[in-house]
This record gives C-alpha cells, sequence and structure tokens, in this order.
C-alpha cells in the first residue's frame, strides 16, 4: 500500500470519527425526556416507563420503572447507556435492554434481559 493511500485512509478516518460521535451525541440528546411502554415475557407483560434526565455526548442517565415484574415493580437508575447510530444499550443494576430507536424518533423497540429470562421491550416518547 503507497504512503499517500494509507495517509488518505488514515485521514478519512480521523475526519469521520468525529462526524459519528457527533450524529451519536446528537441522537443522545435527542433521546432526553419520558419514555412509556411496556416488557413482555411469553404471554406475561407490564408497564414500563424510562425517565432520560440528561446525555453527556453519547452516553444518557436515567432511570427506568418496571412494573408488575415477578418480583414486583422496581426502579433501576443507569448512568452507562451507551448511543451507537440508532442503537441504545441500557446496562442497569436489575435488568439490562437495548433498543432501535424508529426513524421517526418516537419510539424505541428491543429486548430486556435478566440473569433468569429476556423479553421484548417497547417504548414510545411521551415528551
Amino acid at each position: 500500500m503507497s504512503k499517500t493511500y494509507q495517509s488518505f485512509v488514515m485521514m478519512t478516518c480521523l475526519v469521520a470519527a468525529p462526524s459519528v460521535m457527533a450524529d451519536d451525541a446528537a441522537t443522545a440528546a435527542g433521546l432526553v425526556g419520558t419514555w412509556e411502554g411496556k416488557w413482555e415475557f411469553a404471554d406475561l407483560s407490564g408497564k414500563l416507563v424510562v425517565k432520560v434526565a440528561s446525555a453527556s455526548g453519547d452516553t444518557l442517565k436515567g432511570e427506568s420503572t418496571w412494573y408488575g415484574t415477578a418480583v414486583g415493580d422496581f426502579q433501576d437508575k443507569f448512568t452507562k447507556a451507551k448511543v451507537k447510530g440508532r442503537e441504545v444499550k441500557f446496562p442497569e443494576p436489575t435488568m439490562d435492554f437495548e433498543a432501535t430507536l424508529s426513524e421517526d424518533g418516537l419510539t424505541l423497540t428491543g429486548t430486556w434481559t435478566s440473569p433468569v429470562a429476556s423479553g421484548k421491550v417497547t417504548l414510545t416518547r411521551k415528551n
């Protein structure tokens, strides 16, 4: 590979990387607010409310409230949720979940996982 071509590839990567990071930060900022929907497992389901309190770069902070689970209602806080493209990963102390943001930015659809089970999650922007 010629040095000129190597330099071109490196420069392209350096120029593109901040643009991608800026897009992730913009997406993260757009997720701040309240999202409501439900979690599902087999034939069971319950309400899920996610409040994204803040975004810093591609990282989100907030809390989720899971209603009607096998262990009752509970809240989880998240401080390290990450946005990459339209994908969002919410690592939480009790239940992790990841979701894809719809193209119109109004819904998040994905899966939740715990040490003993997993299922679907669907959320709609409330504000």
